[in-house]
Parts: C-alpha cells; sequence; structure tokens
C-alpha cells in the first residue's frame, strides 16, 4: 500500500517552514551581537507523531512520522548562573565601597611620605617634633616656650584637620547614599515594575517577550550591585490550562519586597544622625501576597518598615556599614537601630579614636602644667591653680575637631609652662622638674579607654567603660592608623576575590548566553542546506507524482 500522497508534502512543508525560522532565529541573533544584555534565542521543535488515538483496528506497516513542527523560541540561559552571579555582584558590591570610603580615611591618616623629600610629617611625626621642642625648653625663657607653644599649636591644627577631613568623608558617602544609590534602587525597581507588566500582557496574549526578559535581567543585575536580593518567579493561571511567570523580588533570606510583580516598594534615608537607618515604604497584600488596590485601582500603601539591620550586602550595605561602624563606641541604642555597629569598625570609630586621643593628650598636658597655690607644712601640694594648655573651642569637652592651644597661653606674654612643682624658698625660675614630667608623659603608657553611657541613664560608669589601647600617645595613634591599614587591606582582597569569582560566573553565563558569530555562521550553513534538502524532497515528490500520474503504463 502506496503511503498517503500528501502525508510526504506535509513532512516536506514542516521542514521548510523550520528552517525558515532556523535561519530567522540565526538572524536575530547575528543582528543583535552587540546589545547590551541580549541572550541568543533558539527554536524549539518537536517531532510530529503518527496520531492513532481514533483508529479502532490496528495498523501494518512501517509507522512513519510526520515531520517536524516549531513549539515556540526560548533563550540560552541558566538560573543557577544568574543565581550565582547575582549573589556575587552582591558581596562585590559591599566590598567594593568600603574599600574605596576607607582608603580616603587612609589618605587622610597617612603617615607614610609620598616620596623622600618630604621627610617625615602627619601626627606622629609633629608629636615628635613637640617632644623635641619641650626637651630644648629653657625654664622660664619666653622666647623657647613661644617654639613649643608654636609646635602644640600646630599638633592642635593637624588634629583639627585630621577630624574635619573624616567629617568631609562622612558627609560625602552619606550624599553617595542618599542621592546615588537610594535613588538608583528605586528607579530600577520601577523599572523592572513596568517591565514586569508589559511582559505580562505579552505572555498572557501568547508572545514570549523575550526581548522585554533581557531588559528586566540587566535591570535585575544592577540591583543585585545594590542589595542582596532573591528573585522568585510564581505561576499564574490565566484559563485553558495555561500560565504565565510573575516575578516577584524580595531582600534575601526575608519577607521584605522591592518589587511585586507590577508594583515597586520606595526605600527611603533617615536624615544624618549617629545612626543612618534605611526604610520602605511597601504596599498592603492580600493573604494570596498580591498588592491590594483601592477603588481607584492605586495601590495602598502599609507603615514604612525599618530595614537597616536587614540589609546584608550590596554596595547599601557598603555605606551602612562605613557610616553605622562604631566598632567598641557603639552603644546599645545603637545596636538596636544597627545590629552591625558594634562589630563594624567605620567613620564613626576613627573618628571617636582621633577625639580620644586629642581628650587624653589635652587631660594630662592641662593636669602636669597646674602650679601649687599653697603647700602643706610636709612641702606636698595642698591647693593647686589650674593653668590650662589646651581647651576646646566653644567650651565643652575636648575633641579632634575642636581641640587648640588655650587663649591664656596663647596671650601671655611671660613664661607661661609650670617649671616646678616644689616647694623652694628661694628663685625656682631655674628648676625643671615639672618640665621633665611633662616630656616623661610622652613615653608613659595611659591606658585608653571609650567614655560612652552604654545604658543611657546620663553618666559613663566604669563597668562602661571598653578598652582600646594601652601606650604612649604616638604609639595609639600608630595603632590606629594600622588597624584603618589593615581593614582597606582586608577590604581590597574581598573585594577582588569577589569580583574575580564574579567575572568567572559572568564569562561562564556569556559563553552560554551571548551570540557567537562563528557558531552562528555554522548554524546559518546547516540550516540553509537543511532548507535545500527540504525543498529538494518537494521537488521530489513532485516528480514521483509526474511519473506516477502522466508515465504509468504509457
Amino acid at each position: 500500500m502506496l503511503r498517503p500522497t500528501f502525508l510526504g508534502y506535509k513532512t516536506a512543508t514542516g521542514a521548510i517552514k523550520v528552517n525558515q525560522y532556523m535561519l530567522d532565529i540565526v538572524g536575530q541573533n547575528m543582528a543583535n551581537v552587540n546589545t547590551q544584555g541580549y541572550t541568543r534565542q533558539r527554536l524549539d521543535i518537536n517531532s510530529v507523531a503518527f496520531s492513532a488515538s481514533n483508529m479502532k483496528l490496528g495498523t501494518t506497516g512501517v509507522i512513519i512520522g510526520q515531520g517536524v513542527e516549531a513549539k515556540g523560541v526560548s533563550q540560552f540561559r541558566d538560573s543557577f548562573l544568574d543565581l550565582r552571579y547575582r549573589m556575587e555582584s552582591s558581596k562585590a558590591g559591599s566590598e567594593y565601597v568600603q574599600y574605596e570610603a576607607l582608603k580616603d580615611l587612609e589618605n587622610i591618616l597617612d603617615e607614610i611620605p609620598k616620596d623622600e623629600s618630604q621627610g617625615m610629617y602627619g601626627l606622629d611625626a609633629q608629636f615628635s617634633d613637640l617632644l623635641g621642642q619641650l626637651q630644648s625648653l629653657r625654664p622660664s625663657d619666653p622666647v623657647s616656650e613661644g617654639v613649643v607653644r608654636t609646635s602644640a599649636q600646630m599638633l592642635a591644627q593637624m588634629l583639627n584637620n585630621y577630624s574635619q577631613g573624616l567629617e568631609t568623608i562622612e558627609k560625602q558617602q552619606f550624599s553617595y547614599l542618599k542621592d546615588g544609590a537610594i535613588v538608583d534602587v528605586n528607579q530600577i525597581s520601577e523599572n523592572i515594575a513596568k517591565l514586569n507588566k508589559q511582559i505580562r500582557e505579552s505572555n498572557i496574549s501568547g508572545n514570549p517577550a523575550l526581548e522585554l526578559n533581557d531588559e528586566r535581567n540587566v535591570l535585575i543585575d544592577k540591583l543585585s550591585a545594590y542589595l542582596d536580593i532573591e528573585v522568585d518567579v510564581e505561576p499564574l493561571d490565566i484559563g485553558g490550562g495555561k500560565t504565565i511567570d510573575e516575578l516577584v523580588i524580595r531582600l534575601k533570606g526575608t519577607d521584605i519586597e522591592l518589587v511585586n510583580r507590577n508594583f515597586s516598594n520606595t526605600v527611603t534615608i533617615s536624615d544624618a544622625t549617629d545612626i543612618t537607618k534605611i526604610n520602605i515604604t511597601q504596599f498592603e497584600k492580600d493573604a494570596s501576597g498580591y498588592v491590594i488596590l483601592d477603588s481607584d485601582g492605586k495601590p495602598e500603601h502599609a507603615a514604612d518598615e525599618n530595614i537597616t539591620s536587614t540589609i546584608t550586602g550590596g554596595q547599601i550595605d557598603g555605606y551602612l556599614k562605613f557610616l553605622n561602624g562604631k566598632g567598641e563606641f557603639a552603644t546599645n541604642d545603637d545596636t538596636k537601630e544597627y545590629d552591625k555597629a558594634f562589630d563594624i569598625k567605620g567613620v564613626q570609630y576613627y573618628q571617636n579614636m582621633l577625639d580620644t586621643l586629642a581628650n587624653k593628650f589635652a587631660g594630662i598636658m592641662n593636669e602636669l602644667n597646674k602650679k601649687p597655690e599653697t603647700f602643706k607644712a610636709d612641702g606636698t601640694v595642698d591647693e593647686w591653680k589650674e593653668k590650662p594648655l589646651l581647651e576646646a573651642r566653644g567650651g565643652g569637652e575636648i575633641t579632634a575637631g575642636n581641640i587648640k592651644i588655650s587663649d591664656d597661653w596663647a596671650k601671655a606674654t611671660d613664661s607661661y609652662i609650670t617649671n616646678t612643682i616644689v616647694k623652694s624658698d628661694g628663685d625656682s625660675s631655674g628648676a625643671k622638674d615639672n618640665i621633665l614630667r611633662i616630656i616623661d608623659s610622652f613615653q608613659k603608657s595611659e591606658d585608653y579607654t571609650t567614655n560612652i553611657d552604654l545604658d543611657g541613664n546620663g553618666t559613663v560608669e566604669d563597668g562602661e567603660k571598653r578598652p582600646l589601647f594601652k601606650g604612649t600617645f604616638q604609639e595609639f595613634f600608630t595603632y590606629t592608623s594600622t588597624k584603618l591599614n589593615l581593614q582597606v587591606k582586608s577590604a581590597e582582597t574581598s573585594y577582588k576575590t569577589y569580583a574575580e569569582t564574579q567575572f568567572h560566573i559572568d564569562y561562564a553565563r556569556k559563553s552560554m548566553s551571548s551570540v557567537d558569530l562563528n557558531e552562528e555562521g555554522v548554524n546559518l550553513l546547516q540550516y540553509s542546506k537543511s532548507y535545500n534538502a527540504a525543498a529538494r524532497l518537494m521537488t521530489t515528490l513532485d516528480e514521483m507524482l509526474d511519473t506516477l500520474i502522466n508515465r504509468m503504463g504509457v
């Protein structure tokens, strides 16, 4: 029994159509070889089976299928590689921000000369200079004391400059967070929500909207650099046995949504305070997780939620660590607002370390410069007269930002530094026992502790003071700058590691998803030959029919 005549034509026609589609797909891929974010497309095909669902009797002979048919167009994309890429992007983003910001701090506190011609400079060198001037000080000599005063004034000014520099960097990084990262996150989330709506409408009408998916994937990759996110695809039944996928983006490990299908939530930042806080304005949702709309079709807002401690990655996490990290200076209230405040050392930690140094230095110098007012019978001092060498500009507690030489010392025309505290019945202008005490304080180890009110009761108790360091003034500053150097190096190493991993993942992703002109060129030849072969099959069938109808029996 002969094969049904037109079944062969159907097979050939299907092959021609499918190969034509294949050539169209190749053309689409080659046209977008330089398009950012474009994912290589492919035609999904399957063999058409011979249907026997309505046959009451079995068939005899060989069963041959009915050719090939196209089922749709899809992309060469691996969701697991996307997940890994976005995880590394989040880690790299956080470390990059910390590295750049800490490097700016390092430039301010840098004690290493840029070249040999500069010699030694910086705070450590200025402490050494002041010590040298004190060692050369002649008791009760206003001229040599003027040199000491100038050196102390330069030291105070250097502390002021360091403090001001740290404050400038803090404001700069806060501005980068508020006017850069937060704005970008909201804009990206809004654009993703718009694309979700367009893709949803296209999917309902049967269009896979692959190019829109590419645009959305690019935006999701960008968003992952700012926050550690997870992308959930939730199916929606549209009837007729068909479903489409809808997208929801959350902060990783939480139910806090940045994007809920066609809607995006808004991220905001608090005003600059001790703890920078990030909030999110979310929409009300029903039990199924869909945004509730009012009578005008607009989403209903829920109360703002503080997500500061929920953020675990991305550039925003890096900014928060730099701005909020207080280390040992964090109070209980700080850790309630930001749970990493104690564990991370950011700009506030280094500012507090400078303040601690300035306060300790000023306190010791002022204490040592007190002048005996009256003596007891045994020759010990009974009452002291305050003669502060250093004070706070504008009053209050002395910090690195406000320390200066006292007005009394600045205006003094005679000798102001107390040269002796030993009772003498004769002329004691040549004595220098107290000057030696002041000099000795530069080599004396002191206990440095925090001075913070942990429980918030208004007083700082001994049990609340956390130890920081034990050593001289210069050793304390060296300890602080070295800690910063090590932190910068750690952040740099972490960033390079994550960035390198991210690069290799992206390379693997592009190896699968990007367009290779050589590969597409081979496909072009293959599908062209297949097309020609299918056309030749149809010609052969036509020749067979011509032979069967017109030439048999002649």
